[in-house]
């Protein structure tokens, strides 16, 4: 892949490290054409000796606040969430370990972005939420899988039946952010933790990360067609419709489960 001809990304490798940006502030909403310029420079940096981990961060106020399928190139598609989730499976058939910054909002598919990432560093400021419920909506992105992997059943299932906001020190708490410090002190936070990985055998890393993680992604691929068939009947229900309206005015949902 020519990494320079990126569109929503800016990508850059020093010191074994790859830095990879979205750059669709403030809010870096996702489509299925980002996802698959992440799995794209992931798979490049698979084949780059010189990349021993990435570090996934975000412009502007929040690390991603979701999908956005408003995008011209999504609305071509078919079924642009089964374009998103084929993408989506790729990042986690990935080889070498990655940091995410998450600086504000992880929010529905953006909270199932993070938790495609092996670690996770926040700030007081952070927010991560399942809103789905919310929104009289399913989960996807294989957050039935990945969010009770990284924090377990109770607390995961907490998080989805209520779709309520964790702040940065819950989310601490919980082990869904592996470091918490200052806003300011992010960066530096998670290339402390890249260059520790980067000390140790590259070979060995990249074994241990396949052992860890082996059966994961064809366990994505699998739920997520799940998730999308769910997701594909709420779409067209009234609750849904309502919790999507409710959102953009601000306000809570008056859900009649029709």
């Amino acid at each position: 892949m020519n990494l320079d001809k990126l569109t929503d990304l800016e990508f850059e490798l020093k010191n074994h490290t790859g830095y990879i940006k979205i750059n669709r502030p403030p809010n870096n909403f996702f489509d299925a054409d980002l996802i698959g310029e992440i799995a794209d420079v992931l798979e490049t940096m698979d084949e780059t000796d010189q990349c021993r981990s990435l570090i996934l961060f975000s412009a502007g106020k929040h690390f991603c606040a979701g999908a956005d399928f408003t995008r011209s190139s999504m609305k071509e598609e078919s079924d642009p969430y089964e374009q998103l989730y084929q993408q989506a499976v790729r990042l986690y058939r990935t080889k070498k370990p990655i940091i995410g910054v998450i600086q504000g909002a992880a929010i529905g598919g953006g909270l199932g972005v993070s938790l495609s990432c092996d670690f996770r560093i926040a700030c007081p400021e952070s927010r991560f939420s399942a809103n789905f419920a919310r929104l009289a909506f399913h989960q996807g992105f294989g957050t039935t899988i990945t969010l009770p992997r990284v924090i377990g059943h109770q607390k995961a299932s907490l998080m989805l039946l209520t779709g309520r906001r964790v702040t940065g020190e819950e989310a601490y708490e919980y082990g869904l952010a592996d470091y918490l410090v200052e806003k300011d002190n992010l960066m530096s936070a998670a290339e402390k933790l890249a260059d520790e990985i980067n000390s140790a055998g590259p070979l060995g890393v990249q074994a241990i990360k396949k052992t860890i993680r082996e059966g994961l992604a064809d366990e994505i691929e699998k739920i997520t067609k799940w998730e999308l068939s769910e997701q594909n009947r709420l779409r067209e229900t009234e609750d849904f419709k309502e919790g999507i309206k409710a959102s953009l005015d601000r306000r809570d949902p008056i859900f009649q489960s029709k």
